[in-house]
């Protein structure tokens, strides 16, 4: 190859190079100033740069996210406005933790700029139908402690905290179900403790619904009852103990195993108390009972039907069956079979399987 042809292919290289370097330089500065960034560039790479080693870049990061936030990008408002509160009321969990944590680091606590950010967040996703739990349960909190403001903040917490819990939030399942139980309103409280319980995330709403059954709040005292719910607290607090140390893990599991020893005492004691006594009555026609006890003001236990194909005997559907009762109907060959079906079937599920319960017609 000829000197001369050597000097042209170093002088394109040399050039190649020089365009590769540019370019590159320039994607790198269009990146950081993101000339044609939508809103919701602006808030991802605000989020990127906040978190990043060079204050220049971090400093750019916080540009952004506060451009993001005027042009009312809802998730940059709502992540500035952590930042600026002095502290998160407690339960609150930040929708980004990673980017929180950074941002927070860099910006003075400002509690006037987190109450607008927060609340022209508010206005703008509340305005719509907003079904994330975590946002709805988050901003039940601030409403309470007063961070985003309401002209009814009892109201509005509550009405979020029940929003949260329909779509699945079971720390809000749990804060319904007390607040029910402080008013006294156990059976609102009693569903979503229920919920909230058969979520597994806390050992408590199952407690308290054993509490429920065995000092007879909103229910019939019923030990049997009161043990399946303290056996599933046991069950979820095992679950959450299981990586603690030994000794932290069976001290974790004192309560629930106390409240079952002293169910089952009772049960014991119930077992040798005198049969109980239960008067009934029948109204209706030969093939059609219905069936009344004189200790359920609420109407019928339930019915007994005969018709060509047999006897059908069916519990009212407001009434909860026992655990050991896997139908609410069930066919027999007679009218009489049926109807004693029923009525034990009744008696077990409200008193409970080791309450003797006898039988006595009213005339």
């Amino acid at each position: 190859m000829s000197l001369r042809k050597k000097i042209i292919l170093n002088i394109i290289l040399f050039i190649g190079c020089l365009s590769l370097a540019g370019a590159a330089m320039l994607y790198n500065y269009n990146y950081k100033l993101c000339w044609k960034c939508s809103t919701e560039d602006y808030y991802e790479r605000g989020k990127e740069f906040v978190c990043r080693d060079k204050g220049e870049l971090r400093q750019t990061g916080i540009d952004f996210l506060r451009l993001a936030a005027e042009q009312e990008n809802t998730n940059a408002q709502i992540l500035l406005a952590e930042c600026y509160l002095d502290t998160l009321p407690s339960g609150y969990i930040s929708r980004d933790a990673t980017a929180f944590n950074c941002l927070n680091e860099q910006l003075r606590h400002n509690a006037a700029a987190a109450t607008q950010l927060f609340n022209q967040a508010f206005k703008t996703l509340t305005a719509s139908e907003l079904t994330d739990h975590q946002q709805l349960f988050n901003f039940a909190l601030l409403v309470e402690k007063g961070v985003l403001k309401s002209p009814h903040p009892t109201k509005e917490s509550h009405s979020l905290y029940l929003q949260a819990a329909k779509h699945g939030n079971t720390i809000a399942m749990n804060a319904l179900g007390y607040e029910y139980h402080q008013n006294s309103d156990y059976v609102a409280a009693k569903k979503w403790l229920r919920m909230a319980a058969e979520a597994g995330k806390s050992v408590e709403p199952a407690l308290t619904l054993g509490d429920y059954f065995y000092y007879g709040k909103g229910e019939t005292v019923n030990f049997e009852k009161a043990i399946h719910w303290y056996r599933i607290a046991l069950k979820t607090q095992q679950t959450l103990a299981a990586k603690l140390p030994e000794a932290q893990r069976i001290a974790a599991l004192d309560a629930p195993k106390a409240r079952i020893e002293m169910a089952m005492r009772q049960l014991k004691k119930s077992r040798m108390t005198a049969p109980m006594a239960l008067h009934y009555r029948i109204s209706g026609n030969a093939t059609h009972y219905v069936i009344h006890t004189e200790d359920r003001d609420q109407g019928p236990i339930g019915t007994v039907d005969k018709s060509k194909t047999g006897v059908i005997a069916k519990i009212d559907d407001s009434i909860t069956l026992a655990l050991s009762i896997p139908t609410g109907s069930k066919t027999f060959a007679s009218m009489n079979e049926g109807m004693d079906w029923l009525l034990h079937s009744y008696a077990r599920s409200r008193y409970g399987s080791y309450t003797d319960v006898q039988f006595s017609l009213q005339k």
